[in-house]
């Protein structure tokens, strides 16, 4: 953002001796073209769009000599951009033709631009005077830049860092996959005791920390579920949350999964129903399962605040109707 500014200040620089009283210059006119081939996967406007940037740049160097020129007589030497920037300023196209062909069975198209060059608004004698505020912005953008290429530089190295760092994470996790499969699979087959006994081969080694020892907590959790001993199975998916919530290596938002479904059974809807939400927003969402957990959860919830609503309003409309029919007695 800040080069951008400073680019444009020094443009703005640049431009401001234009306008100024020179020497008296007759306009010149200059013809430039530039072609472009399509290629097979090219659109035609982009082709053009090619073509129309090389016949500037062509044109902008014949103006250039002239921007030179008038430089020259008036005793004063320009850089090659400050050349190219005046140059593009006093360029003005006359006419434009855009004319597609096909040359040896090819397509191209070939731009040509008619200009008009008029040195007369170049006061290079304004431009002498403003060389030295140029060369102090342009000394700032520079440093503006460099510290913009540090920033870069060390945003790519902390990026690096945690690549590597998740790299190692993974090849740490390794080992652990064979014994996380089987107990899924035991579970899954109706032997969650098994599968329990399976995974607590990882949780009583000292070796497995962090991430794995919290997925192995919540696979246990989900073991003592299955088994119906819910209050085992929120001691161990707590336990899963005290050491980690990640789910950068391993899914322990399913941990939030089985506290609703225990609250489910436990018939507490409106827990169930937040649970389910904290599983489904930590998940990738592809999980079908959990997708219409969420959803007979929720729609659970409405129809119990539905059907509170209905009693109540039953019972007023009941006292307004009593109130009602005792008014016209009296």
């Amino acid at each position: 953002m800040h080069t951008r500014v400073y680019t444009a200040l020094l443009t703005a620089l640049l431009m401001l001796p234009l306008f100024g009283q020179t020497a008296n210059a007759a306009p010149q006119i200059i013809t430039a073209e530039g072609v472009a081939i399509m290629g097979e996967s090219d659109m035609p406007k982009d082709v053009r769009a090619a073509a129309r940037r090389e016949a500037m740049r062509a044109a902008t160097e014949q103006a250039g000599v002239y921007v030179e020129s008038s430089a020259e007589t008036q005793d004063f030497t320009l850089t090659k951009d400050e050349v190219r920037t005046i140059a593009g300023s006093i360029l003005h196209i006359i006419k434009e033709e855009a004319i597609p062909e096909v040359v040896n069975g090819t397509w191209r198209y070939r731009v040509r631009l008619t200009c008009e060059v008029d040195t007369s608004e170049v006061d290079v004698a304004a431009l002498a005077e403003k060389k030295a505020e140029i060369a102090r912005l342009q000394k700032e953008r520079d440093t503006l830049e460099a510290q913009n290429n540090a920033l870069r530089l060390r945003d790519v190295q902390r990026q690096k860092a945690a690549e590597a760092a998740r790299g190692t994470r993974l090849a740490d996790a390794l080992p652990y996959t064979a014994i996380f499969d089987e107990t899924l699979r035991l579970i899954r087959s109706g032997q969650a005791r098994e599968g329990a006994l399976e995974v607590t081969r990882l949780i009583g080694d000292p070796r497995v920390t962090g991430d794995a020892l919290a997925y192995a907590y919540c696979l246990r959790g989900i073991a003592y579920y299955e088994m119906g001993e819910d209050k085992t199975a929120i001691q161990n998916l707590r336990s899963a949350d005290e050491i980690s919530r990640s789910n950068e290596l391993y899914p322990l938002w399913r941990g939030d999964q089985y506290y609703a479904l225990i609250c489910e059974r436990q018939k507490r809807w409106k827990e169930a129903a937040k649970f389910f939400r904290l599983a489904w927003e930590a998940s990738d969402k592809t999980d079908k399962q959990l997708a219409e957990q969420l959803e007979r959860a929720e729609e659970r919830v409405g129809k119990k605040r539905g059907g509170i609503g209905s009693f109540l309003g039953g019972i007023v409309n009941g006292v307004l109707s009593v109130a009602g029919a005792l008014v016209g007695i009296g």
